[in-house]
């Protein structure tokens, strides 16, 4: 004897059929409204990379640059990348005397640092990846959840239409107008199944998105796979470099010594930034006064006033003072260091000898040193455009922000460069890793602050952070 299906209230069956009904629909459209692409990040931010942190305020991205702006900014980019590749070329001619140990810590900290930022961005690559996998998961999981439900909801649907197509014997005899009304029920029941049938077949109809959304996870597996093999690559190629410098370094270690102390030396490396930074400020100059062609522009916004040159002739040089009509002094006093640490030499203050007592004929310090550990995060004092990133000699891996009106910031020592020439980094960006490059004795960074070449004390401008 076949079981008979239990008799069920028609109030609570109408109530429970139209909640179903509700809740399907609901979920349909949630589940259909998610077309390729749904519910991924917008470029998902990268973990910071070893030593980087996020910066401390969010900049409101500036308005995009129209395509002719964009046509000209690429332009100069190309055109400082040229000039600045026949400087660093005439800067090696005019060296009186090259230098074994310099060259061959030229190249193996030019290739730490490129390796160092390949790693970089194999890693954030490496999590965009990730993320993007996941996302094809969830989505994957979601749309097979909401299928399922759909198909059990369409099978209580069925048995709710059973159960009033089998009326119960004598029920006519009992109630005449319960025919009438079972018919009215399944005639509903009718428009529920049809409905629930629509939206399986619009699920089944996704079974295209979804074997696009598993193509897509196996392509994203199997980039992801090179990438790690790259990692693996470019960590072995690093660690050759490493030992390179290392082997490098103990094999030269009196030149470098003799190096760091000779006057001469340090007077060829003083020059060799001055003249560096001259040559890129003739440029800047060029671009500025072909940008500002056409329009009126009074002396104040390139060059201080008459006032201001005399009194800046007046300070001298050891205490020279940029001047402070310009947008750029409004920062004064409220930018950070580029790095946390214990300052070992100050502006203006003379070099000392291994005995600790000043050295004589040596040139004064034209910045800061900031020692700090190795591959801690460099930050960008302030806004800016990168004009120079390149190893330099007795500067090691040095970088140069250029922030409009005559100011630049530079970075010295670093182990890795994370910008290249022509990138635009925001207040505190991080743009490079600390080193010990360029010959010195221990990890740290060197920085200066100059206004149309001349340097200037940063800690007038920056507190530590």
């Amino acid at each position: 004897m076949k079981p008979r299906l239990a008799r069920v209230p028609r109030a609570a069956l109408r109530g429970a059929i139209a909640g179903a009904v509700l809740a399907a629909a609901l979920g349909s459209a949630a589940v259909l409204a998610q077309g390729p692409g749904a519910g991924a990040a917008r470029d998902p931010a990268s973990a910071p990379a070893r030593g980087e942190t996020k910066p401390a305020a969010r900049h409101t991205d500036p308005a995009p640059a129209s395509p002719r702006r964009q046509r000209e900014l690429q332009a100069e980019q190309r055109e400082l990348k040229a000039k600045l590749a026949q400087l660093k070329k005439s800067l090696a001619t005019a060296e009186a005397a090259h230098s074994e140990a310099a060259d061959a810590l030229a190249v193996s900290e030019t290739a730490i640092s490129a390796a160092n930022r390949h790693l970089q961005q194999l890693a954030a690559a490496r999590r965009q990846v990730e993320q993007r996998i996941a996302e094809l998961q969830a989505r994957q999981r979601d749309a097979a959840a909401a299928q399922s439900t759909h198909a059990s909801r369409l099978g209580l649907a069925l048995r709710s239409q059973l159960v009033l197509l089998r009326p119960a014997p004598m029920q006519e005899v009992v109630d005449p107008g319960q025919a009438q009304r079972d018919r009215y029920d399944s005639a509903y029941l009718d428009v529920v199944v049809r409905e629930r049938l629509h939206r399986i077949g619009e699920l089944l109809d996704r079974r295209t998105e979804l074997a696009a959304l598993e193509s897509e996870s196996v392509q994203r597996k199997a980039e992801l796979e090179k990438i790690v093999a790259d990692e693996r690559t470019s960590r072995a190629q690093l660690l050759q470099q490493e030992a390179s410098r290392r082997a490098t370094l103990a094999r030269l270690a009196r030149e470098i010594a003799a190096q760091r102390q000779s006057v001469a030396s340090l007077e060829r490396d003083d020059t060799r930034l001055a003249t560096l930074i001259d040559q890129i400020g003739k440029v800047l100059a060029d671009q500025a006064r072909r940008r500002a062609s056409g329009r009126a522009k009074s002396a104040t916004e390139s060059r201080p006033g008459a006032a201001d040159d005399q009194a800046l002739a007046r300070r001298g040089p050891d205490h020279f003072e940029p001047p402070a009509n310009t947008r750029f002094a409004r920062l004064r006093g409220k930018l950070l260091l580029p790095v946390q640490g214990q300052i070992g030499s100050r502006y203006g203050a003379a070099r000392l000898a291994e005995d600790g007592q000043p050295q004589a004929g040596a040139p004064p310090w034209k910045g800061l040193f900031i020692r700090a550990d190795a591959g801690s995060p460099v930050h960008a004092v302030a806004a800016g455009r990168v004009v120079f990133a390149d190893w330099l000699r007795g500067f090691g891996n040095l970088l140069i922000l250029d922030h409009g009106e005559g100011f630049l910031s530079v970075y010295a020592d670093n182990e890795t460069l994370l910008r290249s020439v022509g990138d635009q980094v925001e207040a505190d960006e991080v743009i490079a890793a600390v080193g010990s490059t360029g010959g010195n004795a221990q990890s740290g960074l060197y920085f200066e602050m100059r206004y149309q070449g001349r340097p200037f004390d940063p800690l007038a401008w920056a507190v530590a952070r």
